[in-house]
């Protein structure tokens, strides 16, 4: 319910209109008026324009399915008064683009699989620099500084220091990187302290580490069987698109057909 407050500076004795007809109710309050606003319910013309709308929505939606089925009722009787080389035709016309489609996705679905199959080793390397720079491994540890005033007091009080560790990269927050090496120099804005092992070179070190080569290996065999079934998918429309124009063309009697002297008959059993 919505209340809209408004200010008077009539006198407490104002009149307060009647509001009924406008779905609200109405109050005077120390010299002003209240205004409250009812929760809208339908009266009996609304509930019948709804009525109205909901035949008419209906009768709209019958129509169309009542045409839909009259079309495909013509469609399928001027098919069946063609000749039947002309329906022979017609199911060629018909299929022939969609079975054209339906083979280069497949092709191009099968390329994919192959040329990522080709290219296992560099994909496989990207991510293990990715699982590297992205800090995955649990050996790395990190800590936050606010900016280069909090970076010196750190450095100034030994907060930098992580026993059997060794900072290696003070990463900008906003995307920058400066590395650490013998001298530290202080990047700008908020930025994320990175530290590895003593014993560990560097951070990309862990790109070759046992858990990188399986991120790797399972991130790859994911992607890998993503594109098997696409490939998979595409093969079963293109054999299904076949299946059907054959199953088509084969119920098309052909011309030696109608002429032909032998009777099928039905048998008993």
């Amino acid at each position: 319910m919505t209340t809209l407050q408004i200010n008077s500076t009539v006198a407490p004795q104002q009149h307060v209109p009647d509001v009924k007809s406008y779905n609200v109710d109405s109050e005077a309050l120390n010299g002003a008026t209240k205004i409250t606003l009812r929760s809208h319910q339908l009266n009996d013309s609304d509930s019948e324009l709804a009525d109205r709308f909901q035949r008419e929505a209906l009768q709209k939606s019958e129509s169309i399915r009542l045409k839909a089925e009259m079309d495909e009722a013509e469609s399928q009787a001027r098919f069946e008064s063609l000749y039947p080389s002309e329906k022979r035709r017609f199911v060629e016309e018909y299929w022939t683009p969609i079975i054209i489609k339906l083979t280069k996705s497949h092709e191009s679905e099968f390329d994919q699989v192959t040329d990522f199959e080709d290219s296992e080793a560099t994909f496989r390397t990207r991510l293990q620099a990715e699982y590297a720079f992205n800090l995955k491994h649990p050996d790395i540890q990190t800590r936050v500084c606010s900016g280069d005033y909090h970076f010196n007091e750190m450095l100034r009080n030994g907060y930098l220091n992580i026993e059997g560790y060794k900072l290696v990269e003070r990463r900008s927050n906003g995307g920058g990187i400066q590395m650490v090496n013998d001298v530290i120099t202080p990047a700008q804005g908020s930025s994320t302290l990175i530290y590895i092992p003593s014993s560990v070179p560097n951070l990309m070190a862990y790109a070759n580490s046992d858990l990188a080569l399986e991120y790797s290996k399972n991130e790859y065999e994911r992607q890998l069987q993503r594109l098997i079934q696409k490939r998979k998918a595409a093969a079963l429309a293109l054999t299904k698109a076949k299946q059907s124009a054959r199953d088509q063309l084969a119920a098309i009697p052909t011309f030696d057909d109608l002429i032909s002297d032998s009777v099928k008959r039905a048998t008993r059993k």
